[in-house]
């Protein structure tokens, strides 16, 4: 809003016709903030990246993030309770990812949720494959994507010494290694176990660049292998 002054009106004039609008001034002030506000918000949303279902949103993600979630299989139920040398994932069923995100460089992020209940007995006869690991496909492809997962909070340039008490533990786990090569498979699933979760970003260890479309993903560990589950990728204008 523009205020004309006429010739020779006296200033007090002219303060009382602001006076008289400042009132108009002030909402049309706070009412251009809030619609810059919205108008910002608005692009916010946009820009963020959407699961389905909803509590996928909601989850920490990381190597060390091993609680039981929501979003965890069999959940509430405990893993331990139902499984033995078992492997079950879940990821949401589709992921929505603004244009925007990509051409501003953020990163996607690909939940996957495990939960598995691992014999010591299969654990030992089986610890040449002990690396974890994520696989990921696009169904119209047939090649595998394979990834290993690792503790991130380990990686710091420092070669770890061993103790000479883990040494002598070493010695000692190669002997139940050994000793655990007589086990048929059906011996496998006596004896202890131990549950494990894991709530992972799969595109932080396997190398893929996602193009829209649907992928299929599975864990595996320990000469055992998950449940496939199917990942659709959306791109939103």
């Amino acid at each position: 809003m523009v205020f004309l002054k006429p010739k020779n009106m006296p200033y007090k004039s002219i303060v009382q016709q602001l006076r008289t609008f400042a009132p108009v001034l002030l909402w049309m002030l706070s009412t251009s903030v809030a619609c810059q506000t919205l108008q910002q918000n608005s692009s916010m949303k946009k820009q963020e990246i959407r699961f389905i279902p909803e509590t996928f949103n909601q989850i920490e993600l990381g190597y060390l993030s091993n609680s039981q979630t929501p979003c965890s299989p069999m959940y509430p139920n405990d893993a331990t309770d139902d499984l033995w040398n078992e492997i079950i994932i879940k990821a949401p069923e589709k992921i929505m990812i603004p244009n925007t995100c990509l051409k501003t460089g953020i990163k996607p992020t690909l939940p996957v949720c495990v939960a598995m209940v691992i014999t010591a007995r299969r654990g030992y006869k089986y610890a040449h494959l002990s690396d974890e690991a994520l696989h990921i496909r696009n169904t119209e492809s047939n090649k595998w994507i394979t990834g290993q997962i690792f503790d991130e909070t380990l990686l710091d340039g420092n070669p770890i010494v061993p103790s000479p008490v883990e040494d002598d533990w070493e010695k000692e786990l190669q002997k139940r290694i050994k000793d655990a090569q007589k086990y048929t498979e059906d011996e496998l699933d006596e004896g202890r176990a131990s549950g494990t979760y894991r709530n992972i970003d799969l595109l932080k260890y396997v190398d893929i660049s996602l193009k829209q479309g649907i992928y299929e993903i599975y864990f595996s560990t320990k000469g055992l292998e998950s449940n496939k589950v199917q990942v659709e990728i959306v791109f939103e204008e």
